[in-house]
């Protein structure tokens, strides 16, 4: 059984997460991961933890996993936790890693009493057409980029708030 771990990413480890970055999304150059993720971690400490970087360590303490979220209000489904990218890698047991992931996103989720969780993963499937969307907008330069997969969190199935 895997010893993962999960932690919030702290500002000595940004550079150590680019190499999930690059692998998982090799458009996005180091100076834009670093951006983004001294942003993040500054409305984090501005916004009492609405947003933040999750990160899953392995035994050997390498990040082998990583989603930013966000806390946001969503038409459909209310109060969400939006995790994106939602990355994970790993040489054996790539699905420890993700449920790992998952499960921290989730116990933030509760713990800040969303109604529904929306994860967002990189689609590496090529991007090209839109595979059965209500709208084709290839024509007008947009491609598929990612899918975003929803969970509803049983307490509000329930009706509670």
């Amino acid at each position: 059984m895997r010893e993962l771990r999960t932690e919030p990413l702290s500002g000595d480890r940004i550079g150590q997460a680019y190499p999930l970055i690059q692998a998982s999304l090799p458009q996005v150059p180091l100076g834009a991961w670093t951006a983004f993720a001294r942003a993040m971690m500054m409305i984090a400490q501005a916004e009492q933890a609405d947003t933040g970087i999750i990160t899953v360590l392995s035994e050997q303490d390498y990040i082998a996993g990583l989603c930013s979220y966000r806390i946001e209000p969503d038409l459909m489904h209310g109060r969400s936790l939006t995790a994106e990218p939602f990355l994970a890698i790993d040489m054996f047991h790539r699905m420890a890693v993700v449920h790992a992931l998952a499960d921290a996103i989730e116990a933030i989720a509760r713990e800040r009493r969303c109604d529904a969780i929306h994860t967002t993963l990189p689609d590496k499937r090529g991007g090209r057409g839109h595979r059965g969307l209500a709208f084709d907008l290839t024509d007008r330069g947009h491609q598929v980029e990612s899918v975003r997969l929803c969970k509803i969190l049983p307490y509000r199935a329930q009706g509670a708030t």
